[in-house]
């Protein structure tokens, strides 16, 4: 038994003793102090981790062969209650206590499992040392309290202005870990995609933890008046809510965005029809957004306005736009074509002119193609009729030069039958012409040629 629980035993006998004895105590550890939070929010069905380190002299450390830790309900008065016993690691109304901390470096951490509403209460950390004995209960307690809820969110901003299009924003969100070993997970719901996320457990600065969720983006008009939630979900053995939600708006500036024009009919109109021209653009602010109308051809607008209202006459047909304004921006809307009924519109006007040009093309391309063909046949005709002239000439000249029976150096054969009869003819070189003689005799018929030159006579024997 220790010595607290000797003395709460002591207290309902000797309540002026035992009174004396845990004052003379304070006396002795008033100048050692143990460094833990005042408070902490604990979550029923969870546990609770409380940081920790204690004071104690460096000769009784630096001796000291054994060092419990005790944990003390309700010190010193109205009866003190050890709940958790570190010589015999014992717990008591709890279903486990453990201390994490080294207690030879002096850190005392506790964690508190399983916390129910009936335990919150002041705890006092203790100490105990063997050889030398020594012991210490300090006097500044933790107040742990219980919810059944888990505490809310921090947010920042806390005050969420309005931001400029093409800004990066940055969003944070934590949640309190009391129990680290089983932290709550953040998740962010209607996110804008251009978002990153990092989300981390931190420790805060009287040593209890935290999860902070960290989110930055580049804002577009799309995420105007986007509802921003951060979500904080802690795991514990209970049925009960374990979820805890912040939402923000947020307010995104910009100049006129998808701009366009409605009509109210069909875009073919007659004479004398009502037109209602609709324009419409997203923007922020609008309350102060301006509307022009234009018609393409013209350098006058045709009026100011979010609509234009006219009756069609003849001249109405054409191409109208819009432009929407406000003190961040224009934007001209795509245009719009109102056609006059009966008549042809410019684009089906296009189309023929496109048409007519694409047949012309073709055919004149067909008709150059022909007549290059047709050139070219002609031309190979003309080659092929002055190849075969020239071989009939060469082949002409080849019979009579045969027949001029041109001998050098060589007797003529007699002939070895009398009634073959030889002929002779005589050849003219003096002028351009051939002279052909034809001879009938015995029957066969035999061919002469008589060829001219200058000056030299071949007369016959």
């Amino acid at each position: 038994m220790t010595d607290c629980t000797a003395g709460a035993l002591e207290m309902s006998v000797f309540p002026f003793m035992v009174f004396l004895f845990f004052t003379n105590e304070l006396v002795l550890v008033s100048s050692e102090t143990a460094e833990l939070p005042s408070r902490i929010t604990a979550l029923s069905g969870s546990c609770v981790q409380i940081p920790c380190t204690f004071e104690v002299p460096e000769d009784v450390l630096k001796n000291a062969e054994r060092i419990f830790g005790f944990w003390i309900k309700n010190y010193p008065f109205p009866q003190p209650w050890v709940v958790y016993n570190g010589s015999t690691n014992i717990s008591k109304g709890f279903s486990r206590i453990e201390i994490t901390g080294n207690l030879s470096q002096r850190e005392c951490t506790t964690v508190f499992y399983d916390v129910m509403n009936n335990h919150s209460d002041n705890y006092y950390f203790r100490v105990e040392i063997k050889s030398p004995d020594w012991k210490y209960t300090y006097m500044n307690p933790i107040k742990i309290s219980v919810s059944d809820s888990p505490q809310p969110l921090i947010f920042k901003p806390t005050d969420l202005k309005a931001v400029m299009e093409n800004t990066t924003v940055s969003l944070s969100c934590s949640a309190e870990a009391p129990c680290p070993k089983q932290p709550p997970t953040i998740s962010w719901s209607n996110i804008p995609e251009s978002a990153h996320i990092t989300t981390q457990l931190q420790e805060k600065p009287d040593k209890t933890q935290s999860v902070f969720s960290h989110m930055t983006f580049k804002a577009s008009y799309m995420d105007h008046r986007k509802n921003i939630s951060c979500t904080a979900t802690y795991p514990r053995k209970t049925s009960k809510n374990s979820t805890v939600e912040t939402t923000v708006m947020l307010q995104v500036l910009f100049p006129p965005k998808e701009t366009n024009i409605t009509i109210n009919q069909s875009t073919s109109v007659s004479v004398g029809t009502n037109v209602t021209l609709t324009c419409k653009s997203k923007a922020n602010p609008s309350n102060n957004m301006t509307f022009s109308w234009h018609k393409h051809g013209q350098d006058n607008q045709l009026d100011l306005g979010e609509q234009l209202i006219f009756t069609v006459n003849r001249s109405s047909g054409g191409w109208y736009f819009c432009k929407a304004k406000n003190e961040h921006g224009i934007q001209m809307s795509k245009e719009i074509q109102l056609i006059m009924e009966g008549s042809v519109s410019s684009l089906d006007q296009s189309l023929i002119i496109g048409c007519v040009v694409g047949v012309s093309a073709i055919l004149l391309t067909f008709f150059l193609i022909t007549l290059f063909l047709r050139v070219q046949r002609v031309k190979a005709s003309t080659i092929m009729e002055t190849d075969v002239s020239d071989q009939g000439q060469e082949k002409q000249m080849q019979t009579i030069y045969a027949n001029g029976g041109f001998v050098s150096g060589e007797e003529l054969e007699m002939p070895k039958d009398e009634n073959d009869i030889v002929h002779y003819g005589e050849i003219d070189f003096s002028t351009p012409q051939t002279k052909i003689t034809t001879v009938q005799g015995s029957g066969q018929e035999t061919v002469y040629a008589e060829v001219r030159g200058p000056g030299k006579e071949m007369n016959q024997d």
